[in-house]
């Protein structure tokens, strides 16, 4: 009869149960365990049953049960009558009051550093002793935020998220209760208080001082997220919203880090649902302050001279557009005008609607190539500047952003090229005072018979722009001109849909901003980092594994401006392949792709969903998808890159994130249809996915060498590049798939009893990828040489960019 489960119960009061003996001998058993581990019972009568008890219990219900002994219950056997019998005796080491432990937050995480949350709620990096309050919880609060930015869709209701990788291990429900997170709330006001800006120890240790309100920022901002999961923390949410508001006001002065209050005010504008209706007014009201709400009409003083920065293929076309379909008329280069770059000559045109200032427009055309595009940014002559060319799958923004040119004075800057959202990243960075347009969707322009531009979407939304600087409108009442005069697209059918992508959208441009240059789009960038360390780039190791020697959060430099390029890339390959287009709701073409920062090692990705079981922490690249209702497309994804690999070079960061990307929406279910249900069609989109990637100008050895490593990275047998590259063609050019096709697929494969070129030229590799083994195509786990450090549509007839 042993072994049965049963449960006593009394006026609501229910104890569950095992049995472990019944009869003669039952009170000998409970004799010999009552001072042994767990909860034991002793029911008696003529038949006497020992139970061990088998559910969790807390004070109150220990109590209760002591209670009880000499009292009758009902015993219940599963669904048989319940017997009514008196509690003889109860014991068990189980009885005794516990003094709760401390929880490590960090536990299974090989060498990060200790984070221990008290039994009362506060944060320290011992388990023992009384948690800082001061300065001196620099490093507690440091792994608290680092720990928080890991995390994407749990907060504080559920301190150790259920692992996809450890499916053997048993789900973890700790939490922090009510009463510990007004605990928090108490240690983070007195951090708050002693890193303030303008107290004397702040003053002494200004970026230590920084680092700790960035850092307390976090953690106020996750105890703000979690009355999303659970209704009841609505009174510690209200209270640690407060404190980043106070945050806010205080965060002025000598001392004060502008970039600080802008990271939190981004926070607290993501943290809307956790917001009451009144803080969630606030909060809208300090981020319509940080951005432009229009052009500085009162305070720019010159003349509102452009430039038009056009590819030799479109400039003598685009300068005649101004003319012949906007009235345009030619005009002597003015005096005082400077040399257009590279011994170039501009044309001048004025327009015939005043500035606002009242003098015509003056527009500069010139011939330009990525190398001196940007050149006009420099000088005060000009207000502003639009570029108009391809994009050449992103090679030409690497280039331009290379060319040095510090902005001179208020700058109005538009680009009109494929997808020019993606490079936001890299023109914010070179320009951030400026106020950019960007293109969303490709720029249209249509030729004639010798292949002139003789139309461009570019120059009229361009003069849409200064008929609105002319009206001395808003960005908003800009946009709306700029709405009206964009070509006909699939995209014009989104509400609100607008080509080019100004300061008017902030929710759109801020995942494209990344304040503390970390790789990271502030939009999600849950801690800003003040001790970074710029980290180079190395093209001859780039693929060997190497400890940074820094924590992932403090990577900068050329390491996280790669990160930034390959998030943006991924946008391109979206968009110019209809192998992406069963992605949900038009987000192939949503820009759902941004770089969300390094990861290291000891502190993995978390929340990372359809993803094979491997140890994140030792995968070179990891995109989290994530269904955001607030998003264009319903689909937001979170690039993330190993820390370790933060020195490779930024074309193998695009390529392993590529595949990263490719291989996490196969394990979604988001990709499904033929050929991407069979081994053949996925690995066989994977080599054109990076065969396009690879389609820029550049030295053919280091792009065989780049090929051959993300090849041998992702478990690849050698296979030739020239190949694979063919097999995306004229036609898939025309239809605008640069990163692959079905067509592709099935030329490079094979289809039916059809040989592909790759079985024609190589059986031994075709053989290995229409194998079933699962690791082909799969980035290998990173071989770590030494132990992780601790943690410190277009119109008819027409053509596109």
């Amino acid at each position: 009869m042993s072994g049965q489960e049963l449960a006593l119960s009394v006026h609501g009061f229910v104890v569950k149960g095992l049995l472990l003996l019944a009869g003669d001998n039952a009170t000998r058993s409970f004799e010999l365990l009552e001072t042994g581990p767990g909860v034991h019972v002793l029911v008696g009568g003529h038949r006497p049953f020992h139970l061990l008890v088998t559910e969790a219990l807390d004070d109150e219900g220990r109590g209760r049960l002591r209670e009880l002994v000499g009292h009758r219950v009902m015993v219940r056997f599963g669904e048989r009558p319940p017997l009514r019998r008196r509690i003889a005796a109860v014991g068990g080491a189980g009885l005794e009051q516990v003094t709760p432990e401390a929880l490590d937050l960090t536990a299974g995480l090989y060498g990060a550093a200790p984070l221990w949350l008290h039994a009362d709620g506060t944060l320290a990096s011992t388990e023992q002793g009384a948690a800082p309050r001061g300065l001196d919880a620099l490093a507690t609060m440091v792994s608290a935020a680092r720990w928080i930015s890991s995390r994407r869709t749990s907060s504080f209701e559920r301190l150790f998220p259920a692992s996809a990788f450890h499916p053997d291990e048993p789900e973890r429900t700790e939490r922090l209760d009510l009463d510990q997170g007004r605990a928090l709330l108490d240690q983070l006001g007195d951090v708050l208080e002693a890193a303030r800006v303008g107290r004397e120890a702040a003053t002494a240790s200004t970026v230590e001082a920084a680092q700790l309100r960035s850092a307390a920022l976090t953690v106020l901002s996750h105890l703000c997220a979690t009355v999303t999961k659970d209704p009841q923390f609505r009174p510690v949410a209200d209270a640690a919203a407060a404190k980043i508001f106070e945050l806010i006001a205080a965060e002025q002065g000598p001392g004060s880090r502008p970039e600080l209050r802008a990271h939190a005010i981004n926070l607290l504008s993501l943290r809307g649902p956790a917001l009451s209706e009144a803080d969630r007014a606030r909060a809208q009201a300090l981020l319509r302050g940080m951005i432009r709400p229009a052009p500085p009409y009162d305070e720019y003083t010159g003349r509102w001279r452009f430039a038009v920065a056009s590819a030799f293929a479109f400039n003598e076309g685009e300068r005649d557009a101004f003319v012949e379909h906007h009235g345009f008329k030619k005009i002597p280069t003015p005096e005082g005008a400077p040399a257009a770059p590279r011994g170039r000559r501009y044309e001048v045109l004025e327009s015939p609607f005043p500035g606002p200032d009242g003098e015509p427009f003056l527009v500069f055309t010139r011939a330009a190539s990525p190398r001196d595009e940007n050149q006009e940014m420099a000088t005060p002559f000009f207000a502003g500047l639009l570029i108009s060319r391809h994009a050449q799958l992103g090679a030409h923004d690497m280039t331009s952003s290379r060319i040095p040119a510090t902005q001179a004075g208020y700058k109005l800057m538009m680009n009109a090229q494929c997808a020019g959202l993606t490079t936001r990243f890299a023109i914010s960075r070179m320009f951030p005072e400026a106020d950019i347009y960007s293109s969303w969707d490709s720029t249209y322009f249509r030729t004639n018979r010798d292949r002139k531009v003789v139309d461009s979407e570019g120059v009229d939304c361009f003069v849409a722009l200064l008929q609105g600087l002319s009206a001395r409108e808003s960005f908003a009442e800009i946009d709306r001109r700029i709405g009206l005069a964009q070509w006909a697209r699939p995209l014009n059918k989104i509400p609100g849909f607008v080509q080019f992508i100004g300061p008017a959208h902030p929710q759109v441009v801020a995942r494209y901003e990344d304040i503390n240059h970390d790789g990271k789009a502030d939009y999600y960038d849950g801690f800003l980092d003040f001790t970074l360390v710029e980290i180079a780039e190395d093209a001859r190791a780039g693929a060997t594994p190497k400890d940074p020697g820094v924590a992932a959060s403090q990577i900068s430099g050329a390491a996280a401006r790669g990160l930034g390029w390959a998030a943006g890339s991924l946008n391109r390959v979206t968009q110019y392949s209809e192998l992406w287009d069963e992605l949900p709701d038009q987000a192939e073409r949503s820009h759902a792709f941004r770089a969300a920062g390094f990861f290291s090692p000891t502190e993995p990705p978390r929340d990372v969903d359809g993803a094979p079981l491997e140890e994140l922490g030792r995968m070179p690249a990891v995109v989290r998808l994530i269904a955001d209702p607030t998003a264009e497309g319903g689909v937001a994804a979170d690039v993330m890159f190993n820390a370790w690999l933060s020195h490779a070079p930024q074309e193998l960061k695009r390529l392993l994130c590529a595949a990263e990307a490719f291989w996490r929406a196969i394990d979604a279910k988001l990709l499904r249809a033929a050929p991407l249900d069979t081994h053949a069609g996925r690995r066989g989109a994977l080599l054109l996915i990076l065969a396009g990637l690879l389609e820029y100008p550049a030295d053919q050895n280091r792009v065989d060498a780049l090929w051959r490593a993300a090849l041998a990275m992702l478990r690849m047998p050698p296979i030739s590049r020239s190949l694979v590259r063919r097999c995306i063609n004229k036609e898939d050019h025309d239809a605008s798939n640069y990163y692959g096709s079905r067509r592709g697929i099935a030329e490079l494969m094979g289809a039916g009893d059809e040989p592909g070129r790759l079985a024609k030229s190589d059986p031994v590799a075709h053989a290995i990828l229409v194998s079933d083994d699962e690791d082909i195509g799969r980035a290998a786990p990173l071989e770590l040489t030494a132990d992780p450090p601790p943690s410190p549509a277009a119109p008819a007839g027409g053509r596109t960019k």
